[in-house]
């Protein structure tokens, strides 16, 4: 004992502690390699020098995400637990362009694509790369998402965003709104989110941005289509049947709606909707505009004689969504009309007068 009585005069005056650090440090500068405790993410520049040197894997080699786990998109809330750092441990929101910004971390992580498991492990990462924790642990949990509904809208009885918490049965999203309305057509449209579409992928299934089902199909127990399925995020448009327009000389005049995609509604049957032709109209001189790709202005005219159809010369054709039936008017009834016109209007200005007088 007595061989070292002269080196306590140093441990005096130089703590035990900070010669152990001294140490310690010596062996960082050496072997650049960082000794930092996880509940300590504060340590001084040395450790940013240290992390420097270290070798992170790259992005490419994070744990790929399982089928069916949730993927992170902006607007999402995360709950971010760093082991035994309170400090970092918190709320974090992803903004629009899918990263979240950390205390301690020089820039911004990326988050929205990733799973929660993949963000935890590229955090850990990060934190290593920085020197800041040299053990880091965190998990990853979502608190809040934009995503976790299903938004059904078009013709369906009662539209809302559903909730839920993975691939649904298409068929129970609709049935939730009340089923298809009554103008419905004979088409669903899915608009696939970014959880459906990382998910598909992974499956080997077809990865398309939109999907189209027919409600036949969907309806058929034995069809494959009945068991269609929509991931949280996607959109849901159940297409409407369609509008048809009668215009002209017809008592209401204006566009109505087909009640179904198979509704069969012949001309004669839309004017009984408009409320029939007036008495100006040239009956013999209606028309039928139609689209047509392949005609110079993309439509085709067809001419129509309402009397002969009424009387069975001239077949009563049947509408089509976006057909505009026509009805113009007669010159001379139209003449006619405004004098009749003229008279009635003198004749309610008087009646107007008495009725003043006597009130």
């Amino acid at each position: 004992m007595s061989r070292i009585i002269g080196t306590r005069p140093i441990l005096g005056r130089y703590p035990l502690t900070t010669l152990v650090l001294a140490a310690a440090v010596g062996l960082v500068e050496g072997s650049a390699h960082v000794t930092l405790k996880a509940q300590d993410p504060g340590q001084g520049s040395k450790a940013d020098l240290a992390g420097s040197a270290l070798k992170v894997p790259p992005p490419a080699t994070l744990p790929a995400a399982r089928p069916g786990e949730y993927v992170i998109s902006p607007e999402d809330v995360l709950d971010v637990y760093v082991y035994d750092v309170p400090e970092l441990s918190r709320e974090y929101t992803v903004n629009a362009a899918g990263t979240i910004t950390v205390p301690l971390l020089p820039k911004p992580v990326d988050a929205a694509g990733l799973s929660p498991d993949q963000l935890a492990h590229s955090l850990e990462e990060s934190f290593r790369q920085s020197g800041r924790l040299s053990r880091p642990q965190v998990t990853v949990s979502i608190k809040q998402s934009r995503r976790s509904v299903v938004d059904v809208g078009g013709a369906v009885k009662s539209p809302q965003a559903v909730p839920v918490l993975g691939p649904t049965p298409l068929l129970s999203i609709l049935s939730q709104c009340g089923g298809a309305a009554d103008d419905a057509g004979s088409t669903v449209t899915i608009t696939r989110g970014g959880l459906a579409l990382h998910d598909l992928a992974l499956e080997g299934g077809t990865a398309s941005p939109t999907a189209t089902v027919e409600f036949k199909k969907l309806m058929d127990g034995n069809d494959p289509t009945s068991k269609f399925e929509v991931w949280p995020g996607d959109r849901v448009s159940v297409e409407q049947a369609g509008v048809f327009y009668v215009l002209g000389e017809v008592n209401h005049p204006g566009g109505y709606n087909l009640k179904s995609a198979h509704e069969q509604l012949s001309v004669l049957q839309a004017l009984a909707i408009a409320g029939d032709v007036t008495s100006v109209a040239k009956r013999d001189g209606a028309k039928l505009i139609r689209k047509d790709p392949k005609a110079p202005n993309g439509r085709k005219e067809v001419a129509l004689n309402l009397p002969d159809i009424l009387t069975g010369r001239s077949p009563d054709r049947i509408l089509q969504a976006d057909d505009i039936l026509y009805v113009p008017s007669s010159k001379g009834r139209r003449a006619v009309r405004g004098l009749g016109a003229v008279g009635s209007a003198m004749a309610g200005a008087a009646g107007a007068a008495v009725v003043y007088r006597r009130l």
